[in-house]
C-alpha cells in the first residue's frame, strides 16, 4: 500500500515517516508548523472523511486518503504565511471498531504562535458523521486539552481507542495511534 506521496509505507515504518515529514519541514522552511505522524493498528484501513483548519493550513501535500492497518502516514500542517498565527487543525478518519461497526476517529493538534501558549493534542471517537457539525465545540475542547490525550469506546457494540501526543516548541511532532484493544 502507498500513501498519498507514493511511498510504500511498510518499508522502514516509523523511520521512513519521520524522515519524510522532516523533509517536508525542511522544504517548507521556518515558522510554526506541526509534523504529524499517524499509526493505524485497528486491523482495517482508515479512510479520510473531513478536516478543519482553525489556524494554518496543510503544507505541500494533502492528508493521506487511506492509512492501511500496520501503516504510518505523515504530513505537515503549517501556519499561514506572513500572519502571526499557529497551526491548529483536526482531521477525521473512518474505521471500524472491534465488532465491525463503522466509527469516526477525530485527531486534533494545536501549535500556537505565541510563546506563552502551550501545544495541545486532542482526540475523540464518534458515530459516523458526528464531528462535521461540531467544529466550534471541538475548537473549545482542543483549546483546553493537554500534551497527551486518550479517547476510547468500550461498549458491547464494539471497542476502539486513540492516543495522541504532541511535543514542545514551535514545530512539534504530533503522533496519533488508532487501535482496537483485543483483550477484555
Amino acid at each position: 500500500m502507498a500513501n498519498c506521496f507514493g511511498d510504500v509505507v511498510d518499508n522502514f515504518k516509523l523511520d521512513t515517516m519521520i524522515s519524510h515529514v522532516d523533509g517536508l519541514k525542511w522544504w517548507w522552511g521556518t515558522g510554526v508548523s506541526t509534523l504529524c505522524l499517524l499509526y493505524n493498528k485497528t486491523g482495517d484501513t482508515l479512510r479520510y472523511v473531513a478536516d478543519n483548519d482553525w489556524f494554518g493550513h496543510m503544507g505541500p501535500t494533502p492528508y493521506p486518503t487511506e492509512i492501511g492497518n500496520g501503516q504510518w502516514a505523515s504530513f505537515l500542517h503549517v501556519k499561514r504565511t506572513a500572519v502571526a498565527s499557529g497551526s491548529m487543525a483536526g482531521v477525521v478518519y473512518r474505521g471500524k471498531d472491534s465488532n465491525g461497526n463503522e466509527r469516526d476517529f477525530l485527531v486534533c493538534w494545536s501549535s500556537p504562535w505565541g510563546a506563552l501558549q502551550r501545544n495541545r493534542s486532542y482526540c475523540e471517537i464518534g458515530n459516523v458523521g458526528s464531528f462535521q457539525s461540531r467544529w466550534g465545540a471541538i475548537f473549545n475542547n482542543v483549546s483546553n486539552a493537554a500534551l497527551e490525550w486518550n479517547a476510547s469506546r468500550n461498549l458491547s457494540s464494539g471497542r476502539c481507542s486513540i492516543h495522541t501526543s504532541i511535543g514542545p516548541r514551535s514545530s512539534p511532532y504530533f503522533t496519533a495511534y488508532f487501535s482496537i484493544p483485543f483483550s477484555p
